[in-house]
This record gives C-alpha cells, structure tokens and sequence, in this order.
C-alpha cells in the first residue's frame, strides 16, 4: 500500500469516526449513522477502482455471512413475546422476588438478572423485565441505587454473552465459523473466576450497605400473579431451551419448540385466541392491566427489526473492508502488537476503541473478528476473545446503547456502569491468563490458567 492509499484509509475511517460520534451527541438513530458509514466506504471503493456491481457484491457476501443471525433474531423475538404473553417472565419473577432482602440486594439483583437473561439471551429484555422489577423491590428497601444499578447491567449482558439465545453470542459465531456449543463450554470456564469474584464484592456490598426500611414490593409481585393465574405450567416453555441442548439439539429448533409450547400455554391455559397469539409473535405483547403493561409488555419480530438492520449494515461493512483491503494498513501491523500484549491484548486494543465509537457490540465484533483473525488463527479462540472483549466493553461506555438503554429501561443511574463489576473482570481476567501463558511460554489456552 503506498502512501496515498494509505492516507485515503486513514481519512475514510477518521471521517467514520467523527460522523458516529457526532450522530451519538445529536442523538441521530445508530441505523442512519450506518448508513452513511456504508456511503463513505462505498466511495472509498470507488477510488480504489471497484465497480457499483462489485460493492455490491461486497455488501451482499457480507449480509449473508449474518443470515444465520437474522434468522434467529425473528425466532428470539417471537419467543420474547409469547414467554411474556404465556407468564413465563412473570411466573419466574413472582418465584424470586421473596428471595430479595436488604441485606442481599446488590447479590440477589445480580443474580436474578444473571439467570433471566441466560433463559432469555437478551440484555434489553432482562432490563425491561427482572431490571426492572430487581430496581422497584431494591428502591424500596432504600439499597444503593448505584451499586444495584450496576448489578443489573451486569447480569443482563451475563446472558448476552453466553447464553445460547444471545444475538451477540450467535453472531460470534458465525463471523468465526464456530460450534455454539464450543464457545459455550469456553465462556462458562473463561467467567467462573470473575463470577466468583462479582457474587463475592456484590455480597460484602450488601452488608457494608445495609439499608434501613420495609420491604415493599410484594405488591408488584402480587400484580402479576393475579394477571398471569396459571401457576407452574408457565414454566414449560423454559424446557426446551434447556433440556434441547443438552441432548444435541441445534438453537434454532429449541427456540422453535420453545415458541410452540408457549403458543400452547397461551391457548390452552390463558385462553388467549389463536390469532392474538399471532399478532403478539409479529407485534409484541401488550396487556391492558398498567402496571403489567409497564414490567411485560414488548419482544415480537418488530423489536428485532433495529438491530437486524444494525447488523445487516455492519455485516456489509465487513463485506467491503474484505473486498476493497480498507483495513489492511492496521491489519498488517495487528501480529506486531499481538508479540508485544499477546493476541487478546491486540484484540482487546481494537474492540475498545471500536466499542466506544461504533456505540453498539455489533460494529466491534465484526470489526475485530476482521481484523484479528490473522493474529489468532485459532477459531475457538477467536471466538472466546471476541465475547470477552467486544461483547462486554460495550455496555461499560457511558453513551453506548449497550448501556444508556439498559439504564433507562430499570430507572438506574447512568454511572451504573461503573458498578458493573462482573463485565470489568471478564476482560480483565482474560488478559491477565493471557499475559501469564506468555510469560511462561505454555501451549494452553489462556483462560484456563492450570
């Protein structure tokens, strides 16, 4: 590459860059600031000598890599509403919330959001649900706002990151052409330590915190079992997306059979029309009750439609940065810092940067996947760095959607992030295993530090 083509890349991306943030500031919708990234990138294809039907092409290669994430994205969204329509969501949060005390706030808010978003696999829909509930029964008690607020940012995207129904997790795999079921046995490994240590600093929290007042919100709990009446066949949902896997079962047909038997409970036990239960899968839920409205209501194929657009553009950019040798310039130098802070250290380099002006997870995946594939050859472990750098750092920058969304959804502070202890230690734990590997020169992989 010479020196005016080298230029031309810097300024194509320098321009990215300042068009994203200053599309952040004014509050322009992610989806547009996208779409004019795709202009720029076509135009610098254009001086590089490719056609119109070529970029096309580009983006076209690009968008179908994700099409296995797209697919899964209408499944997700239906299964969110028939899991909210049929009281699944509910029947889980009428079952936890007498476990929350004051004393064990931050612990049980963390926990809680933990295991609802790895049922769900969604940050935003364990936000609007158990976040929110989690957030009125600590408010209650007079918890820290602040130290429970990072608590719930913490748990949702614990889901988000490993959870076989994640977006993030499912689009990680298909950018490395990796096994779901792989990457879920690495992650489970990689999170153990900075599990531990988030339940431990969130337990000492809750008692160097103690709040003084009565519990209060047995009131929302009790809203929502007179809404949803059905008891414990709410939960039949929750098998397939359990017990499938297990057997082998591919994601796709869990989910799908999760959606059936969801469709069923609506029919049968709530007596919901087949047609409501239609137009909840495509819509989303509603209930005319307020304060149901206010904790369930959402999900359905629509909810999908922003980020699949979102990934549908980053998913062409990957396409023309592929085709038109856009990042080679940084790719070339990416196996020179990888000797220096090992192969996590240089994707961490780039997923940090990229997470704080793409402002979404989608942009920093693709991003690094490109970019580093040279520098760890390995899929699996591709795989594993990409869901403890860029799946994580996204929700710990302030004005990410990742985070501000999550925030505003539970009514938590904006400095939760700070808080959100668990997603600082997968990182940093991983970096630090990775460091150490190198150090002493073992052919392990890194996460494993035996």
């Amino acid at each position: 590459m010479d020196v005016e083509d080298a230029l031309a890349e810097i300024m194509v991306l320098g321009a990215f860059c300042a068009e994203l943030i200053a599309c952040v500031v004014l509050g322009v919708p992610m989806t547009f600031a996208l779409l004019v990234g795709l202009a720029m990138f076509c135009g610098y294809g254009r001086y590089r000598g490719h056609g119109t039907r070529e970029l096309a092409r580009m983006c076209a290669d690009g968008v179908c890599s994700a099409s296995g994430v797209i697919q899964s994205f209408i499944l997700i969204g239906a299964l969110t509403a028939l899991w909210r329509a049929c009281g699944t969501v509910s029947q889980i949060v009428v079952m936890v919330t007498p476990l929350v005390t004051p004393a064990t706030a931050p612990l049980s808010v963390f926990l809680l959001c933990s295991l609802m978003s790895f049922l769900t696999g969604t940050a935003f829909g364990t936000s609007a649900t158990m976040g929110v509930v989690s957030m009125t029964m600590a408010s209650s008690m007079g918890a820290n706002p602040l130290v429970c607020g990072g608590a719930v940012l913490a748990g949702a995207y614990f889901g988000d990151r490993c959870s076989p129904m994640s977006s993030s997790a499912l689009l990680v795999r298909s950018v490395t052409g990796t096994r779901m079921s792989d990457n879920f046995k690495a992650m489970m490994r990689s999170s153990a330590v900075p599990f531990v240590g988030a339940v431990a600093i969130y337990a000492a929290a809750g008692l160097l915190l103690r709040p003084s007042g009565s519990f209060g919100s047995a009131s929302t709990a009790t809203a929502l079992a007179a809404y949803f009446d059905q008891g414990i066949v709410a939960l039949l949902p929750v098998v397939p997306v359990i017990v499938f896997p297990l057997m082998h079962i591919g994601m796709k047909r869990s989910m799908a059979a999760s959606i059936a038997v969801a469709a069923l409970v609506c029919v049968v036990f709530r007596g919901i029309a087949p047609m409501d239960v239609a137009a909840f899968s495509l819509l989303g839920f509603r209930a005319p009750d307020p304060l149901v409205s206010r904790l369930m209501s959402g999900g359905g194929v629509v909810s999908m439609l922003n980020v699949t657009a979102i990934v549908c553009l980053a998913s062409s950019f990957v396409g023309l940065f592929e085709g038109t040798g856009l990042l080679d310039g940084v790719r070339n130098h990416m196996e020179e810092v990888a000797d220096r802070i090992t192969p996590f250290g240089a994707i961490l380099a780039v997923t940090v940067p990229a997470s704080m002006v793409a402002c979404n997870q989608t942009l920093g995946i693709m991003l690094a996947s490109q970019l580093c594939e040279n520098v760890e050859p390995n899929k699996r472990s591709l795989a594993l760095a990409l869901e403890d750098s860029a799946v994580v750092i996204s929700p710990l920058v302030p004005w990410s959607i990742a985070c501000t969304a999550v925030m505003t959804m539970c009514g938590a502070p904006s400095a939760c992030w700070v808080t959100a202890v668990y997603l600082w230690f997968i990182p940093l734990w991983h970096l630090l295993c990775s460091l150490r590997s190198q150090r002493t020169g073992r052919l392990v992989p890194a996460i494993a530090c035996e």
